[in-house]
């Protein structure tokens, strides 16, 4: 982002993130992996959920998932609740980017399958704000039952 003096995004133990980005729109998909590369994210991308999941099942270490909400190859919900079922402690991250249509229904998903949401056309800032948010969330460690 020129001009702007934007920190490199960090895990709570201070390593570079890797970013899953789900996204079947080449262009789309292209922005979201540029953008994250330039918040210091190790990126990798899917154009599909079964391909997202087969490379999630491979690559162990992921910190962020990013999930375009436009996906047409599964519903968006069902998407991220496996992707969570993959994640061994629930705590992976997911920011749903969503057009302004459906940005209301990602809102009111947001405690049950997203911890963040972000309506196209973002700015960098917003996108960088929802993974940063996301980042920190995921860091701290759940409240007790009782």
């Amino acid at each position: 982002m020129p001009g702007d003096a934007v920190r490199g995004l960090r895990t709570y133990d201070g390593r570079q993130p890797v970013l899953a980005v789900i996204d079947s729109n080449p262009s789309t998909s292209a922005v979201l992996v540029m953008l994250g590369q330039q918040f210091g994210c190790r990126v990798i991308a899917s154009r599909s959920v079964e391909d997202a999941l087969a490379l999630l099942r491979q690559e162990n270490a992921v910190d962020l998932v990013a999930i375009d909400l436009a996906i047409p190859d599964m519903d968006p919900y069902v998407a991220a609740q496996l992707v969570r079922i993959l994640d061994k402690d629930s705590a992976l991250p997911i920011v749903a980017i969503a057009d302004a249509e459906t940005m209301t229904d990602a809102l009111g998903a947001r405690g049950a399958c997203f911890d963040q949401a972000v309506a196209k056309p973002y700015s960098p800032r917003e996108l960088y704000g929802a993974f940063e948010t996301a980042l920190i969330h995921a860091a701290q460690p759940a409240l007790p039952l009782s």
